[in-house]
């Protein structure tokens, strides 16, 4: 018996002490990772303040043994290396930049998401939570499969149904369905920087939206021609929205975007004028541009493409 007792205690030694090493390699690894990505940030002069410290902080979390801890905080300041260094980009244009290795590599210009790698050609399915519900995004696999009726229509009355620029405004990136999946990937790793906006009406919206994103109609971040609000409930309805959801700050009476939310914003397609239109708002009451995205190609090329949808 005591012999069994000895075999047992021994290998559940043998099998923590495994675990543990596990776990400390990978706290090594994601300190690795973290100063790379801090690195990379610093080079184009994108290093945030914090991140360096982060970065001590895990080392002397992985020296007492606390690994859980180190790769977290490692985590996080691998992150702050991939947002600085997409900030400096968009910040100063610069061109023929190359994605960190961490992320998957490959050039970019400087409209582009630096992170875009992260998300591959050859992924098959991407986990995101909406409205509290886990969804799985995928292609749609059978060959019998179609564009909704809605969106199988080419003929728009322009105007309003105009065909969209490529380029929305200066230093706001124009990006496609790759990056709209990094940016939902970011959040479902409880990265809370970034929002996906469905820019339109709720009757468009209850026939299905990208899963991950929130719905914010176009209508309550608008302006009238002298911008202006026409009464003084519609810039109640927009300070909130702002304050709340995308989180600006008011400081002195005036709005603060330094910790503001990076907002991907999409609406029906190339011929739908509602996201841009908040784009060119939000630009005019000061959101940073670096700050904003647009999926130009919304809901068509998203149903085009197959891929999954939900409904409210």
């Amino acid at each position: 018996m005591k012999i069994m007792t000895m075999i047992l205690l021994s290998f559940a030694l043998v099998i923590s002490s495994n675990v543990m090493a596990a776990s400390e390699s990978m706290a090594k690894k994601a300190i690795e990772k973290a100063d790379t990505s801090r690195k990379h940030a610093a080079s184009i002069g994108g290093e945030w303040r914090d991140t360096g410290k982060l970065i001590k902080k895990a080392k002397t979390a992985l020296k007492a043994g606390d690994f859980d801890k180190a790769i977290k905080l490692a985590g996080k300041a691998e992150r702050q290396g991939s947002y600085g260094y997409e900030q400096a980009i968009s910040q100063k244009g610069q061109k023929n930049l190359t994605t960190p290795a961490y992320l998957g590599g490959g050039a970019i210009s400087g409209s582009s998401v630096s992170g875009a790698g992260y998300i591959t050609t050859s992924i098959k399915t991407v986990d995101v939570v909406h409205n509290g519900k886990l969804v799985t995004i995928t292609r749609e696999t059978s060959k019998t499969a179609t564009v909704p009726k809605t969106f199988s229509h080419t003929g728009r009355a322009c105007p309003p149904f105009c065909v969209q620029p490529i380029t929305v405004a200066d230093g706001v990136g124009t990006i496609g369905e790759l990056e709209v999946l990094y940016f939902l990937t970011r959040a479902n790793h409880g990265d809370n920087s970034a929002l996906v906006v469905d820019s339109r009406t709720p009757e468009w919206v209850q026939q299905g939206t990208i899963p991950g994103s929130v719905s914010i109609p176009w209508n309550k971040i608008s302006l009238d021609s002298q911008g202006t609000f026409v009464v003084d409930s519609e810039a109640e309805v927009l300070n909130d929205i702002l304050t709340k959801d995308f989180g600006v700050l008011m400081a002195n009476g005036k709005r603060d975007f330094r910790n503001a939310k990076t907002l991907i914003l999409f609406c029906n397609g190339s011929w739908c004028p509602q996201s841009s239109t908040n784009i060119e708002t939000l630009i005019k009451l000061g959101y940073p541009a670096y700050k904003l995205k647009w999926y130009r190609g919304g809901m068509q090329s998203w149903l085009s493409l197959g891929l999954t949808t939900v409904k409210p």
